[in-house]
């Protein structure tokens, strides 16, 4: 985590130094969400919160010391009646106690456990927990980077996308114009006119598709920053587009299976239960625990006595008392019998750890499938740009071909379009290919447990700014058709 945790810093550094700059490229748009998407802040609050449950567990094995302090007043009165015989004479008389006293009392506890075995596998379940939450976190970091690179290609993908809508609809509407004319002067059949505009129409609904989509796609942006964007940098048509490496796709399994985040969470939360199913079993055992006590009482005050008859007449007695002293034990328990809650616990606890077992098994299995299929796309991927790059060249010299032979009678209108629509689909098919590569590298990265803040910035190193020639490799064809 902590290797992720250093970039991370120096990200958030650098957008507070360049706050004022609006963020158009990759790195821009990742340092911001750094700061304000709100998943990975809660990943952070979950992972500070997490790691208490080892100190909250190792606290039960230290010593436990409360001191206490308390000072009562009293003021009391009491009378009874009381009946005398003198001389023969019954002779009635109420006497009394007036008592007025201060007491206080210092105290101090100290017990400290010598052995408990629930207590111990408790403190190592919360060490486990804590290498859980510190996986889970750096999976979770890994996670906003290909979030934020999906986003940020998403609407790049809308926009070449959108782009290519652009430039069929204008080739339609073009077509559209010059068929209508060749009807006019009864060159062509009426239903050449009709195929024309379909192709126009459809042509327009999906601009209006495209459209739509580049809006939800800065929407998408908007989640991770909290902020509106409207002008990202381009990819360069220079982007190196490369086999992943090394080419040994058995190589990657091992590595992720060694590194991959998520199943180091799995890992450890699977430990974390089994320790915790141990502590539960403990719970039978036996525990020894020591005490020391210490108190220190005090009190003072006086003793007034009154007869009613003599009401000027009291006798008072003061008093005092003091007491200190310490108290050192050892106590042994051992709990017989508790109405089963103490087995019940442990059962629950061992079904428990069967549930972390299985949901461990499952993604060491997801982790292999995720690595082999991340690998072969990306592999696939680099074969799929090369022939889609070569796609667009060759459906732009069909279409030349096919508007010829248009011209001269030998192709019909409805070839013409179909040429069209090939050539805009390859150079959409071209555009989506180059955003699904850098995706699925990053996500191959991502299972293997190597992605990094620095995988964003060496991407940000070919995104240009949107004037430059280098912003789209197909756009001399756009411009042309």
């Amino acid at each position: 985590m902590k290797f992720l945790l250093r970039p991370i810093t120096v990200a958030i550094a650098l957008y507070v130094g360049s706050a004022a700059s609006q963020a158009d490229t990759l790195a821009d748009i990742y340092e911001l969400a750094l700061r304000s998407d709100a998943r990975l802040q809660a990943a952070e609050a979950t992972y500070r919160a997490n790691v208490e449950n080892e100190k909250q567990a190792f606290s039960a094995l230290l010593p436990q010391i409360s001191a206490t302090a308390e000072y009562s007043e009293s003021d009391s009165s009491v009378f009874s009646d009381q009946t005398f015989i003198f001389d023969g004479t019954v002779v009635p008389s109420t006497s009394g106690d007036d008592s007025d006293s201060d007491t206080t009392t210092y105290s101090l506890q100290l017990t400290q456990t010598l052995f408990d075995l629930s207590s111990w596998f408790d403190f190592k379940r919360g060490k486990e927990i804590t290498k859980q939450a510190a996986a889970q976190l750096a999976f979770d970091q890994q996670d906003v980077i290909v979030r934020v690179a999906e986003a940020y290609f998403d609407v790049l993908r809308a926009l070449d996308n959108l782009e290519a809508s652009k430039a069929e609809e204008r080739a339609t509407k073009r077509q559209l114009e010059q068929t209508q004319q060749r009807f006019d002067v009864g060159l062509i059949a009426i239903t050449d006119v009709h195929e024309a505009k379909a192709v126009y129409d459809t042509t327009v609904v999906q601009r209006l598709t495209d459209e739509g989509r580049l809006g939800t796609s800065y929407e998408s942006l908007t989640v991770l920053t909290g902020q509106q964007h409207s002008n990202l940098w381009l990819l360069n048509k220079d982007f190196p587009v490369t086999d992943p490496d090394p080419m040994d796709r058995n190589e990657w399994v091992t590595f992720s299976l060694q590194n991959n985040n998520a199943l180091k969470a799995a890992t450890y939360g699977m430990e974390a239960a089994r320790q915790y199913a141990t502590a539960r079993k403990m719970a039978h055992a036996p525990t020894v625990s020591g005490s020391f006590n210490y108190s220190d009482y005090s009190q003072d005050g006086e003793k007034v006595g009154h007869l009613r008859e003599l009401p000027n007449y009291g006798v008072a007695r003061p008093f005092e008392s003091e007491s200190d002293g310490y108290t050192i034990g050892v106590r042994l328990t051992v709990p017989l019998y508790s109405g089963g809650r103490v087995s019940a616990q442990r059962r629950q606890a061992y079904e428990q750890y069967n549930i972390a077992l299985q949901q461990k098994i499952e993604t060491e299995r997801t982790v292999i499938r995720n690595a082999r299929a991340s690998h072969i796309t990306v592999t696939n991927d680099v074969k799929r740009i090369n022939a889609r790059q070569q796609a667009i060249i060759s459906t732009s010299s069909a279409l030349g071909a096919t508007e010829a032979g248009y011209e001269v009678g030998t192709r019909n209108i409805v070839e013409v379009l179909q040429a069209q629509r090939t050539l805009y689909s390859s150079i959409r098919d071209y555009a989506n290919s180059r955003y699904d590569y850098v995706i699925n590298m990053l996500e191959l990265r991502q299972s293997a447990g190597m992605l990094n803040p620095q995988d964003i910035y060496d991407i940000n190193k070919w995104i240009i700014n949107p004037d430059s020639p280098d912003a789209s490799q197909y756009k001399e064809y756009l411009e042309q058709k």
